[in-house]
């Protein structure tokens, strides 16, 4: 097997040496002095024109096999070359095709009609555009008339030629690399999908160690799914097989995460022509569920290859080849129905979207408005590209796709696109000639704007840019990338947040904790998370909104916080730590998001998750007797806060009650002013009334002390 490697990689790089060299059939003729030599070649080409003439990607690779072995007997044969440079072309090592295939034609212009077709497509491939337009309309003039379709077709392709002409012209400024060994290997790895905090990744492999060791016909193993982590600012670390139940002797792959990364979407084969898309989810114990069907209204009898959820998981974006679309696979919509447990029947995006051609491989960004797909319908340089659309609310419409541009895009096919929670990196597959196997995954790091090296370093300074980067500010800046970059105004719209959750009382980080987030201004729980084994969590948030965040864990008491942000801190990182202890006598906690309005003791609509938890806890430990205390802020007489802190106390408890808690086990008290979370000179010293009202509503809150347990 190496003698027949190292042979072909001879054979490619010494083509263009011999391309003078006449046609050299193969005529028994010729071959008089070594007939079995030329028997057995002759008897390869036979075996691979069986596969050859069927066409599909599985039969030209089978038929490659055949040839190659006939090439080493006689390696000057047109149409044996005209053969091979075609299945290269077709197969995942696709560079290799235009040798070939230029050693063909010029030796024998006229070896095959298509020729030139063919031969424009490998000087496309190689970006050699002008190359490829010049046999583009060669082949166009022979066809005439003939063949319409072709001809349209001809016309597209030289489109996309003048296209990837004006894009390599204008590159974005973006560093792409290669994930390395941690990840990719000599075998295909793709269909990358990320977790919003950049912590977890998911791919498909095809690789001797899928579950099963099972291959197809043409010799290539199965789909399996795979999972890397990394710490922040680190480099992937060694991935695993995610095994049984994800994992099968059949197709598995991935399709799509929850930026929680603890949900996840996948491809799971069928029969050998079909397959479907399954939903896991992963426990607190790290063990992931029986994977499950998404579902009969987003699960058809034709292909469903991707698929994306927003970041409360309540739509769903898919790709879909079945009729009734505007082309090839199209992208639907789907909304999850409350009260059946199902996703609703899918809308196709229409269109704006959609085009006759292809559309797939979808991704939702975090902000939910944000769609990237891959399409050769829209104007592209070649195969499918990545595009994006923006949604706006105000008309209710997608905006018009826009390609991400060059080197994102090249003129194959670039496919499987996500993009991490601040969209500042993203991930794809790529078959590319410096790559480690068939197809790799690469990371991108999308640097903005160009700026003279003092200020671009003096902007990353605090930030952690270039610890996730793990490259030297100075290669970054020094990129021979011009343009626009195209992540930094979305980016600008988002803050993260992240911390650890910790045991109050041991100091040591508390993973599996539930940190429930809810938008103060909706009262709506946005995203539910649980912390990393060591205890830390990262999120992505819309600037310019406050949140409030509720951190709970089985036989541990509650933590809770308002995180107000502005528009200023887009693209900015709050770290917000969270600490909570195993509930015992004298134990106080208090529930921060509490909310009560000046001068009243109604509770708000959005009180009521703390005090469902509290309700949980309390069943939990059914002897346990609590005392629940009321405070006010200091505008007000003393008399009068003492009594409204009472009545709070008091409304807090009825709702215990009411959740069935025993009103004995429930004391209440009210300390009115007397114990403030902020003292009055504190708050006096404040610039501004909205601050000022912040910390007059901190001191408005419930404490819990357990009295025993």
């Amino acid at each position: 097997m190496k003698n027949l490697l190292l042979f072909i990689l001879t054979m490619t790089l010494g083509l263009a040496s011999i391309a003078q060299q006449e046609d050299v059939p193969f005529d028994k003729r010729l071959f008089a002095d070594n007939k079995e030599g030329f028997d057995n070649a002759v008897k390869e080409i036979k075996k691979g024109d069986f596969h050859f003439f069927d066409g599909t990607e599985t039969d030209l690779n089978i038929a490659l096999g055949h040839y190659l072995t006939a090439q080493e007997f006689n390696p000057y044969s047109s149409v044996l070359n005209y053969k091979i440079g075609i299945c290269y072309l077709y197969s995942n090592k696709k560079f290799k095709s235009l040798d070939y295939l230029k050693f063909a034609h010029d030796v024998n212009p006229e070896v095959d009609p298509n020729i030139n077709f063919y031969l424009a497509q490998a000087y496309h491939l190689k970006m050699d555009f002008e190359k490829a337009i010049e046999h583009y309309n060669i082949q166009k003039d022979l066809i005439g008339t003939k063949d319409e379709f072709q001809r349209i077709y001809i016309n597209k392709k030289i489109r996309e030629c003048r296209t990837g002409m004006e894009m390599v012209k204008k590159p974005v400024r973006v560093w792409i690399e290669n994930l390395g060994d941690s990840v990719n290997t000599e075998y295909s790895e793709y269909s990358p999908v990320i977790s919003a905090d950049n912590r977890v990744l998911f791919y498909t492999g095809r690789r001797p160690d899928s579950e099963g060791g099972e291959q197809d016909k043409s010799g290539i193993y199965l789909e399996d799914i795979y999972s890397s982590t990394r710490g922040f600012g680190e480099d992937w670390g060694e991935s695993v097989n995610l095994g049984t139940p994800v994992n099968s002797k059949n197709h598995d792959a991935t399709v799509g995460l929850a930026p929680d990364g603890k949900s996840l979407l996948i491809y799971k084969s069928i029969s050998g022509k079909n397959g479907d898309i399954f939903i896991t989810r992963q426990g607190d114990d790290g063990i992931w569920d029986e994977p499950s069907s998404i579902g009969e209204n987003i699960n058809t009898k034709f292909h469903e290859s991707s698929a994306t959820l927003t970041f409360d998981e309540k739509v769903l974006f898919f790709d879909s080849d079945k009729p009734g679309g505007e082309g090839q696979h199209d992208i639907y919509v789907s909304y999850w129905d409350e009260e059946t447990g199902e996703w609703g029947k899918p809308e196709n995006l229409g269109p704006t979207i959609n085009t006759k051609y292809e559309e797939k491989g979808v991704f939702i960004s975090d902000d939910g408005k944000t769609l990237y797909f891959s399409s050769d319908g829209h104007s592209n340089m070649g195969g499918l590209d990545i595009f994006k659309s923006t949604f706006d609310d105000e008309t209710g419409k997608w905006s018009e796709p826009e390609n991400l541009g060059y080197p994102i895009n090249t003129p194959d096919d670039d496919v499987y696109f996500v993009v991490t929670g601040n969209e500042r990196y993203a991930y794809y597959s790529s078959y590319r000639e410096d790559g480690l196997g068939e197809k790799d995954i690469y990371r991108i790091t999308f640097l903005g704007d160009a700026k003279l090296p003092l200020i671009a370093d003096a902007d990353l300074v605090g930030s952690d840019f270039d610890t996730e980067l793990n490259q030297p500010l100075t290669e970054l800046f020094t990129t021979p990338n011009t343009g626009t970059g195209t992540s930094d105004e979305v980016a600008e719209k988002l803050v993260t947040i992240k911390g650890k959750v910790m045991d109050g009382s041991s100091n040591k980080p508390l993973g599996n904790a539930q940190i429930d987030i809810v938008d103060s201004k909706t009262n709506k729980i946005i995203q539910t998370l649980t912390s990393n084994s060591d205890g830390t969590y990262s999120i992505n948030l819309e600037a310019g909104k406050s949140y409030a965040f509720t951190v709970s864990k089985k036989d541990f008491t509650i933590d809770s916080k308002t995180v107000a942000t502005t528009k200023k801190d887009g693209g900015k990182t709050k770290t917000i730590d969270f600490s909570i202890v195993t509930p015992a006598p004298d134990v106080e906690f208090t529930l921060n998001n509490i909310y009560f309005d000046f001068d009243k003791a109604d509770l708000r609509n959005k009180s009521v998750l703390e005090l469902d938890k509290l309700v949980q806890i309390m069943k939990e430990h059914p002897t346990m007797i609590i005392e629940l205390s009321g405070h006010t802020d200091r505008r007000g007489s003393d008399e009068y806060n003492m009594a409204l802190s009472k009545r709070r106390a008091e409304i807090a408890k009825d709702y215990l009650v009411s959740k069935g808690i025993d009103a004995s086990r429930i004391k209440t008290k009210g300390y009115g002013e007397t114990r403030p979370a902020i003292d009055g000179a504190t708050i006096s010293a404040m610039k501004t009334r909205k601050e000022k009202e912040a910390a007059h509503q901190a001191n408005r809150r419930t404490m819990i002390k357990i009295i025993s347990q």
